[in-house]
């Protein structure tokens, strides 16, 4: 059984890991600064989500995601197909930005296969290892990746411009809830992937990786305003070289951006992990492949063409949700609450 700061950890990096590249920008471009009104209400509408994965993992007790499945008998080959697809679009998706992430502004002249490749290769060898290795990686990588977000926002704040800000309510009711329905989607998505432990409560690391959200992005419109920030592909990334320390220490973005790079590894090896959950036998073979197959769709059909890019960009938080809250969460909560009725 995972101790509660390695849960605490993993859900950290997972609360977080929707927003690079995808979060930010998406949101800002539909809400400009009410995004931060967006952030503030959506937190607050996803601790509900949060609540309902608690309760389920509290009902589920100390059973593996495969044991519940098997004994939900029809409904559950269905919701492990999902389950399953599900997975592999979030590995595709976290291969897709990460490798866009780093030819972007680190590895500009290399292939992009070739970025996300050695990551693909390190998904397989440690899913050989099971989920205690991630959490164990996940718990060193926690401090450090704290340390540099606080030091990233600390360092930041000198440099906000409150009429950047000013005024709030300036976009549409409809695209002020549309940008809430973001958030939610985003931040609480990934929490389903908490399922592959046992009586874990994501509450407190929900609230911890949202507060990092939420003073992120105040940054971002406060530093280089909501127009500009529409525009980047990565505003995250690019207020990070303001940051300047005793006058004389910068350029250090690269190094305080490690801290994005560490929610993507763990959400990327938490995904890993689900797929071989579920496969049969739970085949080292069968997960190698699905994870490679998946790489070279996110090379071969969506990394190289913008369009696909675009495509899963607008689409990606349709998609978790109508997964994770209409069909998911539903079908896991009432079976669990029957179950529990029938055993009382």
């Amino acid at each position: 059984m995972m101790s509660k700061l390695e849960n605490f950890s993993v859900h950290y990096f997972l609360t977080r890991a929707l927003f690079l590249g995808i979060g930010f920008s998406l949101i800002i471009g539909i809400a400009r600064q009410d995004s931060i009104l967006a952030f503030l209400i959506g937190t607050l509408i996803g601790l509900i989500f949060i609540f309902l994965i608690n309760k389920i993992e509290k009902y589920k007790g100390e059973k593996t995601l495969n044991e519940l499945l098997k004994e939900m008998k029809g409904l559950g080959i269905f919701l492990r197909i999902l389950f399953l697809l599900y997975g592999l679009f979030l590995l595709c998706e976290g291969l897709t930005f990460i490798q866009l992430f780093a030819s972007s502004f680190f590895l500009i002249h290399t292939p992009i296969w070739f970025i996300s490749l050695p990551l693909v290769l390190l998904l397989i060898r440690i899913s050989k290892n099971g989920k205690t290795t991630t959490f164990r990686v996940a718990t060193c990588l926690f401090p450090i990746s704290f340390f540099l977000t606080l030091i990233s926002l600390t360092t930041l704040l000198g440099y906000a411009k409150m009429e950047n800000i000013l005024p709030f309510f300036v976009t549409s009711t409809a695209d002020f809830l549309k940008s809430i329905f973001y958030y939610v989607s985003l931040s609480v998505s990934p929490s389903l992937l908490m399922l592959l432990t046992e009586k874990s409560n994501q509450t407190a690391s929900y609230l911890l990786g949202s507060a990092t959200l939420i003073l992120k992005m105040f940054l971002i419109i406060a530093i280089i305003g909501p127009i500009l920030a529409s525009i980047y592909r990565f505003p995250e990334y690019i207020i990070l070289k303001e940051i300047k320390i005793l006058n004389f220490i910068e350029k250090i973005e690269n190094v305080v951006a490690l801290s994005w790079i560490f929610d993507e590894f763990i959400y990327l090896s938490m995904a890993s992990l689900l797929v071989k959950e579920l496969i049969p036998k739970k085949s080292n073979l069968l997960h190698a492949l699905l994870v490679l197959f998946t790489f070279f769709v996110a090379f071969l059909f969506i990394g190289k063409y913008y369009k696909n890019e675009l495509t899963i960009y607008y689409l990606f938080p349709i998609f978790t949700a109508l997964i994770i809250f209409l069909v998911l969460l539903t079908f896991l909560y009432y079976f669990l609450i029957k179950k529990g009725k029938k055993t009382n």
